[in-house]
């Protein structure tokens, strides 16, 4: 899969040294060549199982929707309650399907892509993913059944007067009404938006099987005929006109961007809408206007340990970056040399700060490094992947983020006699990656600029 960056209005970027965008082919002129490019762009992605012994939809959800305030918790989407993660099978929260399988594809065979596909997948309180069932989405009243929230993250809570921050049901199923609270209206919308999109008919480009038309639409009675128990060609999903609605009311935010780098951590697609959420209005308010490429900021990967004697201590990924620069929900993700998969995720927060004619270094723990030959990604919140390094030897990846890429050995390794607290970093004089040069282990330079390095 490619990298991806969303086209967002930035002011005093440097240029990125990695990549074409991800989105680089898009086309924004009309709703009907935003729709194919963009189809083009987010189809054929890793799928991984529903439920199994490896990595499957559990594995992925609880980091896509983990608790941004207790790594060791999720937060849910309906009721917004924060559980201890717990895996598949817990008594407390399941998977919801936001475009409910049963319009369209509810057989699961092993090949079914938009059954385990976790853009649209969210982890839900057990009741109210049973109460919210296959109803569609619209907006409800003060006579409709309420579904309070919990109060977590600065929002939800409350309960008694309509709408607040409160769910909403219908009491019939046929196919009935469920509105969602406030602040998760947008996310759903941007979820429904991307199964429309990503979700075209033919066959995968990669298993080579049949995938459905999913089509968003307000005819009720279209939606209700697609619950046939059977896998179909077309489906129907909405009410549209409300989808639009919530996403203008809840615009993305920091959550909705962390869940979709998760997400692309392991398919290797992304959400567009939450990358670029004007390209809603271009599709289904035919409000176009032409795309704009932007480039990222100049980062890279200037110091890191992996292996040291003894017991490993102290792993950590540094970066480099001009001061002002930000990589708040950015990843960094450790792939596996030799099955080409991803083994673990970093998320990032900071700023660089001004420690060298107008550069600095931000430092992150990463204890899960492995010591043999691997790979390091360093992907941006919009998906541009800024690197794919290797110590080692060469790493292709085969899935998340940068799958099908193969990795830049560095040239320098660690061994198990390296002594504690040292490390490979990057020295020269320079303001960009390639104006610097890997060197063997030395004692680390942790949150500071590396000896014998001067950015200019």
């Amino acid at each position: 899969m490619r990298s991806a960056l969303a086209i967002l209005a930035l002011t005093a970027v440097t240029a990125a040294q990695a990549s074409p965008t991800y989105y680089n082919t898009v086309n924004a002129t009309s709703a009907a060549t935003l729709r194919s490019t963009l189809h083009v762009i987010i189809d054929d992605h890793t799928r991984f199982p529903y439920t199994s012994g490896g990595t499957d939809t559990w594995n992925i959800l609880e980091v896509a929707d983990q608790d941004p305030s207790n790594s060791s918790r999720i937060l849910d989407v309906y009721r917004n309650a924060s559980f201890a993660k717990a895996g598949g099978g817990n008594s407390n929260y399941n998977r919801e399907h936001v475009w409910p399988n049963s319009y369209g594809f509810p057989n699961d065979s092993g090949t079914n892509y938009p059954y385990t596909d976790c853009h649209h997948l969210f982890l839900c309180d057990d009741n109210y993913n049973q109460a919210r069932d296959r109803r569609l989405f619209d907006n409800g009243s003060g006579s409709w059944n309420e579904y309070t929230t919990a109060s977590n993250g600065g929002v939800g809570g409350g309960s008694g007067s309509f709408p607040g921050n409160s769910n909403w049901q219908t009491t019939s199923n046929s196919p009935g009404g469920w509105q969602v609270w406030s602040d998760r209206k947008g996310d759903i919308a941007r979820a429904l938006f991307y199964m429309d999109i990503r979700y075209e008919g033919g066959t995968n480009g990669g298993s080579g099987t049949n995938e459905p038309d999913l089509r968003l639409t307000d005819n009720a009675t279209l939606i209700s005929q697609s619950a046939t128990g059977s896998n179909l060609l077309i489906a129907y999903m909405g009410k549209l006109s409300m989808l639009v609605q919530w996403h203008q009311q809840d615009p993305v935010d920091s959550k909705e961007m962390a869940r979709n780098n998760a997400v692309f951590s392991y398919q290797g697609n992304r959400n567009p809408f939450i990358d670029n959420p004007a390209w809603a209005d271009c599709i289904y308010a035919n409000q176009c206007g032409t795309p704009t490429n932007v480039r990222a900021p100049e980062v890279w990967i200037n110091e890191l340990h992996y292996d040291n004697s003894g017991v490993d201590v102290g792993e950590f990924v540094e970066l480099a970056g001009r001061a002002g620069e930000n990589v708040n929900n950015w990843i960094l993700i450790a792939y596996d040399g030799t099955s080409g998969n991803a083994y673990s995720r970093v998320n990032l927060r900071g700023t660089f700060t001004n420690q060298q004619n107008n550069f600095g270094v931000l430092s992150f723990n990463f204890p899960a490094l492995q010591n043999s030959t691997d790979g390091l990604a360093l992907v941006t919140s919009q998906g541009v992947v800024m690197q794919f390094l290797s110590y080692e030897g060469v790493v292709q990846a085969n899935n998340g983020a940068v799958s099908g890429k193969v990795s830049t050995d560095i040239g320098v390794s660690e061994t198990s006699s390296t002594p504690t607290g040292f490390s490979l970093r990057l020295t020269g004089t320079g303001n960009r990656y390639t104006d610097f040069s890997w060197q063997p282990a030395f004692p680390s330079s942790v949150g500071a600029i590396n000896q014998s390095q001067q950015f200019q």
